[in-house]
């Protein structure tokens, strides 16, 4: 779910790019210089510059400059249809014109070339442009069809992103879904493989060996990978069920004493919390303490001395504090274990305290490491 979440995430964000370069690259297209075609507003200016007086026209000079700067024309069309004045008219435009063609250009084109008028006392100003210098588009509708429109709109454009945004979601979130179901059944069945051939070689070599110890470092490292697998994936099917945390502390202590007897082992237990109980699965809870302990062992060949404190921190809460008296760890280690989880991240104390810190995580526990080197090393949770 982290990486569809942040499949979603991405997207947005793209999305939002995507919107605010378009606005960015629309404003540098209006703002960048063009040619500055004379228009309605203009053509009223224009207008005035030009003065008839008994039949004569008098042009100011400045209304034949913004005409040749930008290649266009203009005449003036009397009440009968000819044409009494121009300026540049291009060959292929008439001189005399019916009421029809009139009601065209006035909106739209003159043989193609965009053109743009004002009503005078002697008739009618046309100004037209170069072909393919401006276009023109008028466009008509209905008032309650343009209200409805508007209306719907914005509704349109929310489920357009929606969808933009919905559908790679789901189509991705099916294929990861496929990928680490796969993924799961992979890894579950290599462990299964490893784990008959792994009882079998337990059962034959001698109790407090070398061997041994390898062998339950590679049994840790089966269960680990598996826990991790189905917690990253979001797998797994745990049960929440009441843990006597108490009861539980002592069994895996026995189980400790009994494997490994090059190592001291103390429990404490405050009065108050002898029948102190969690909600959780027991396999991820005994996973999570065994870890802790076994990170001790497994970094303190020599053997060393591992306390395991269960205090109350206020009511219906507890903390819980496993500590050896090794070698520890340096600044930076403890640094990067104090770290939130990160994806494809493996912690230099190994995969087993990043399945602590998962399964912390999971049950809203806090844990904090602490440790001096040749000291002692400490990992505190609270539940």
């Amino acid at each position: 779910m982290k990486k569809i979440s942040g499949y979603l995430l991405s997207m947005m964000l793209v999305l939002v790019s995507l919107m605010i370069i378009d606005v960015i690259v629309i404003f540098f297209i209006c703002v960048q210089k063009q040619e500055n075609y004379l228009n309605t507003y203009h053509i009223e200016k224009v207008s005035e510059k030009i003065i008839s007086t008994d039949g004569e026209y008098r042009v100011d000079s400045s209304v034949y400059e913004m005409l040749d700067e930008t290649d266009s024309f203009a005449m003036i069309i009397d009440d009968s249809g000819s044409v009494i004045w121009n300026y540049m008219m291009p060959s292929d435009i008439p001189d005399s014109y019916e009421i029809k063609d009139v009601a065209t250009f006035t909106h739209w084109y003159l043989n193609d070339y965009p053109t743009y008028t004002w009503i005078r006392d002697d008739g009618i100003l046309v100004v037209g442009h170069p072909k393919g210098s401006i276009w023109k588009y008028i466009l008509e509708m209905n008032m309650q069809t343009m209200d409805k429109m508007i209306m719907v709109a914005p509704y349109m454009f929310i489920a357009n992103v929606l969808i933009l945004l919905l559908l790679p979601f789901m189509i991705t979130r099916k294929w990861m879904i496929t990928r680490e179901k796969a993924r799961t059944e992979w890894i579950a069945g290599v462990s299964h493989d490893i784990r008959t051939p792994l009882s079998i070689v337990m059962g034959s070599v001698e109790k407090g060996s070398v061997e041994e110890k390898q062998c339950f470092k590679i049994r840790d490292l089966i269960g680990n990978l598996n826990t991790e697998n189905k917690l990253e994936a979001g797998t797994g099917k745990w049960n929440n069920e009441k843990i006597n945390l108490t009861s539980l502390l002592r069994e895996i202590l026995c189980d400790h004493i009994n494997t490994y007897e090059d190592y001291s082992f103390d429990l404490q237990v405050d009065e108050k919390l002898e029948n102190y109980s969690v909600q959780a699965d027991h396999m991820l809870i005994r996973r999570m303490i065994e870890n802790i302990i076994t990170n001790s062992i497994v970094h303190n060949e020599k053997g060393c001395e591992i306390s395991v404190k269960l205090s109350e921190r206020g009511k219906s809460k507890a903390r819980l504090v496993i500590s050896d008296n090794g070698q520890g760890a340096d600044e930076r280690k403890i640094k990067a274990l104090n770290e939130r989880i990160k994806n494809a991240y493996l912690p230099e104390h190994g995969l087993g305290i990043r399945v602590v810190k998962q399964v912390a995580k999971k049950y809203k526990y806090a844990v904090r490491f602490s440790s001096e080197e040749n000291e002692y090393f400490r990992c505190e949770i609270d539940m």
